[in-house]
């Protein structure tokens, strides 16, 4: 008449039962835990990437003018005439707008940032991508056929325009060397205030990264709506 407990096979059944539920929910926390530590590696990964392809190029622009700056500073030690230190003031200002304003903050820098930023984006870039990310960044290669033209082109620009100054005399070397400091200290701070405005504030870099088409890491969409030129 009193209640009877159940067999003894049918409860190591539910025992068995219960385990196996219980090892296979901690088989799943593992393999999840596993899956977003994964993740999370990857991410800080491709992060540094995006860090390295900015910084290097920053290093590189800071490299210039340490090398130039000491010409750029003569004036300051040996003097000008009235004439000259206005010359000196007006080739300063004029670089700064020219170079440091319309060519890196408006176009080179933006572009460094967003390319770098696709780097940022995924763990599909080849090794290569990381390893020379600033290069990358400035669009010299993985790139369409007009931004890699341009990119090389710049560059070609640069070094005949740092040949022909190194001809010039003093204080005419100096004065010009004056405004290329400008341009390259507003290109670097350009640099990186675009990109902490990515970072910290979510405001992606004003351009397209001009990525070859079909790339998988093509994101020309956000930058065409916003007006970024490819």
């Amino acid at each position: 008449g009193g209640s009877s407990s159940p067999p003894h096979g049918a409860a190591s059944t539910t025992r068995d039962a219960h385990t196996v539920r219980g090892v296979a929910t901690r088989v799943r926390g593992g393999m999840a835990a596993t899956s977003t530590y994964g993740g999370a590696r990857s991410s800080v990964a491709s992060s540094m990437a995006a860090l390295w392809g900015v910084a290097g190029v920053v290093a590189m622009l800071a490299n210039a003018c340490k090398r130039v700056l000491p010409v750029a500073l003569e004036p300051f030690k040996t003097g000008l005439s009235p004439g000259l230190w206005v010359a000196y003031g007006a080739v300063a200002v004029g670089m700064g707008y020219v170079e440091g304003y319309k060519s890196f903050h408006r176009k080179f820098s933006p572009l460094v940032v967003s390319r770098s930023m696709t780097l940022a984006r995924g763990d599909h870039h080849p090794l290569v991508h990381t390893l020379l990310a600033p290069l990358y960044a400035m669009g010299l290669f993985h790139a369409t056929p007009k931004r890699i033209a341009t990119s090389w082109g710049f560059l070609v620009g640069v070094y005949a325009l740092v040949k022909l100054v190194k001809q010039l005399a003093y204080p005419w070397r100096s004065i010009v060397d004056g405004g290329v400091v400008v341009g390259l200290t507003i290109g670097s701070a350009s640099i990186v205030w675009h990109y902490a405005r990515d970072v910290f504030a979510g405001v992606p870099a004003p351009a397209d990264p001009s990525l070859p088409r079909g790339a998988p890491d093509d994101d020309a969409a956000p930058f065409a709506s916003a007006g970024g030129a490819r």
